[in-house]
């Protein structure tokens, strides 16, 4: 049996350490990836058109409301998201899209918690309640 040599044993170490660490959200699956509200707190079987919430590789999170683009940022620990603050483009719609629109940024910001399964992605707000319910458009 062989001697392992210490250099040999550095990216056997290094390597965990750096997927532990080195953003969690890459771990739980949700980076590259893009969903669409499928529910919105009370309301259900959204017609969302192109709304949509891209999660990025490197923390940083970009959509469209109905009406406005956004932008932001996200991170994970465990089963515990932060979203936010969010940024958007100021262009007016009318007050259907616009509510619609106001409640899936709402969502987005107070979700605190998330549980994936495959294809849904389900938000839950400080109190455990379910903010939304997402389905992945990129699944293919």
């Amino acid at each position: 049996m062989g001697v392992i040599k210490p250099r040999c044993l550095l990216p056997a170490l290094v390597i965990p350490l750096v997927l532990m660490t080195n953003g969690t959200a890459l771990a739980c699956g949700l980076a590259g990836s893009e969903w669409r509200p499928e529910q919105l707190g009370e309301i259900a079987s959204l017609d969302s058109g192109d709304i949509f919430v891209r999660f990025e590789a490197d923390g940083r999170l970009s959509g469209h409301g109905g009406c406005n683009r956004f932008f932001g940022s996200y991170e994970i620990t465990d089963e515990r998201i932060n979203i936010g603050p969010l940024g958007a483009t100021r262009m007016a719609c009318p007050g259907p899209v616009m509510d619609l629109e106001m409640a899936f940024l709402g969502a987005l910001e107070t979700a605190s918690g998330f549980a994936r399964d495959r294809t849904r992605l389900v938000l839950t707000d400080p109190q455990g309640n379910t903010s939304a319910t997402l389905i992945q458009t990129d699944w293919d």
